[in-house]
């Protein structure tokens, strides 16, 4: 059995499982709520009794055919997906969304018919438990199976052995469900190639005796113009094709050559490093290939749902806090000289400049008298009162003005001194990476506890990873966080 039929039986199975997890849980669900007596009579919707079961089996079809749309909708059908927590917060998403539209179709069509939310409730988290025990159970199988040599995609590498060569090999080596086996290399010179050396017994060894290279134990299988019978001969299931090292007219003549036969021909690019995950995508002008290395982050509707749930927050915080401020403002004004809002110049996204507000908690001029420092939690320019207010981040509720305004937003990298951005772009790598989008209150960095001065280098390696997996969810995520941060006086 090889690679592709194993992946084609699993899906199968899989899509045949899921939809027994599903029949069965709306039964379970049924019995539970209806038979079981575990749940109180307030609940029924039926005061005659128990609707029939008939009833529910008429869901089984709907139902099942909503899941598994949902479920091929978020690549859940694929061969690489598998048991792993990402995994599981995928069936999550798909049975909150499996739910919604199962209910939506409900009402438009058994609208005379009242069929149980608990029902559907219950139904819904059998589902997603069953789903996940069976993807568990099949990815163990595949283990298995793959441990005893059997469903083995095989490959090649065709070209020089380079960085990319050897970091995909490890990856390969690394990771025990990849399902690979690399046989060996194809190239127009690859004997005088440097390959790296894969001890006995790991992927990448059918036969360590025969025909390996002087200082290495993965196997010269020949050279690229005779790919179709190196195909043949060693069974080969994926070509790898290291480029620039392959020319492009070789690639060509490969793929040509390869034509009749179902060998799958992928290419390492020169450009991997630059491409991180499937967010890379590929677009045509006309017929011009285009690969997107980044986008901007926080554009079309997210971008503006987003500057929405700003200002209703920011403006709603402003109304309810209005007491508190004016209070803070009043206590700064008479226990220290000078005014209660301290203005300095930050800058935010794309290098633009603005003033960010806060309540003073410092001494008059202790910027003046030190110039751009950070503050320390012991610093001795700030004032009692403001040591206070630091400690319980009231120094910062101002900037909800700052978020009304548009300088910044309720979640984003925290805005910089100006002051202090020559000095960093030269010395940390990356920094301005956190320009990209606004500024913000708070961060994925501030509330993972690097706050203040500490380790500048995390901080940034903590605000592009907020800017590469930016969302919605992990915005109110941040926000949550903060807010029990703040409770605990951190």
């Amino acid at each position: 059995m090889n690679s592709k039929t194993l992946d084609h039986l699993l899906i199968a199975i899989t899509v045949l499982l899921d939809i027994c997890f599903i029949a069965t849980a709306i039964v379970v669900a049924y019995w539970v709520r209806f038979e079981s007596g575990w749940t109180p009579e307030v609940l029924s919707l039926h005061k005659g009794g128990s609707p029939p079961l008939d009833d529910y089996f008429r869901l089984i079809p709907l139902m099942a055919i909503i899941w598994l749309m949902t479920l091929k909708a978020l690549k859940l059908y694929r061969p690489e997906s598998n048991a792993t927590f990402s995994a599981f917060w995928t069936l999550c998403k798909a049975a909150g969304i499996s739910l919604i539209a199962t209910l939506a179709a409900l009402f438009f069509i058994y609208h005379h018919d009242v069929y149980s939310r608990w029902v559907m409730l219950l139904a819904t988290g059998f589902s997603l438990v069953g789903l996940f025990l069976g993807r568990w159970v099949l990815y163990r199988f595949r283990q298995s199976i793959h441990a005893q040599g059997m469903g083995v995609n095989r490959l090649a590498i065709v070209g020089n052995y380079d960085v990319r060569v050897e970091k995909f090999i490890n990856v390969l080596n690394t990771k025990a469900d990849s399902g690979y086996e690399v046989v060996g290399i194809i190239g127009e010179t690859a004997a005088s190639s440097q390959q790296p050396v894969v001890n006995k017994g790991e992927i990448g060894v059918t036969n360590p005796s025969h025909n390996l290279l002087p200082e290495s134990q993965l196997q010269s299988l020949g050279k690229s113009q005779d790919i179709l019978e190196l195909v043949r001969k060693h069974r080969l299931d994926t070509l790898f094709i290291v480029s620039p090292t392959v020319p492009n007219d070789t690639i060509l003549q490969i793929l040509h050559a390869c034509e009749g036969i179902p060998v799958q021909i992928n290419v390492l690019p020169e450009l991997s490093e630059f491409i991180r995950d499937s967010r890379n995508t590929i677009t045509f002008f006309e017929d011009i290939p285009v690969l997107q290395l980044r986008e901007t982050p926080m554009q079309g509707g997210r971008g503006i749902a987003k500057r929405l749930i700003d200002i209703v927050l920011s403006a709603s915080a402003l109304i309810a806090l209005s007491p508190l401020m004016l209070t803070i403002a009043i206590a700064i004004r008479l226990t220290s000289p000078g005014k209660a809002i301290f203005r300095q110049e930050r800058v935010g996204r794309g290098g633009t400049r603005f003033k960010i507000y806060k309540f003073r908690s410092m001494q008059v001029d202790a910027e003046e008298k030190v110039g751009h420092v950070w503050a320390k939690s012991d610093d001795p320019r700030q004032t009692r009162l403001g040591k206070f207010l630091r400690r319980w981040s009231l120094d910062e509720l101002p900037q909800f003005f700052n978020v009304l305004k548009g300088d910044m937003s309720l979640v984003g990298p925290r805005p910089e001194m100006s002051g202090l951005i020559d000095t960093f772009r030269e010395s940390i790598p990356h920094y301005l990476a956190r320009q990209r989008v606004k500024s913000g209150m708070t961060g994925w960095a501030q509330v993972n506890g690097l706050r203040g001065n500490t380790s500048l280098e995390e901080r940034i390696s903590y605000d592009r990873y907020y800017i590469e997996n930016w969302s919605l969810a992990l915005d109110i995520k941040i926000i949550l966080k903060t807010l029990w941060a703040i409770k605990k006086g951190i």
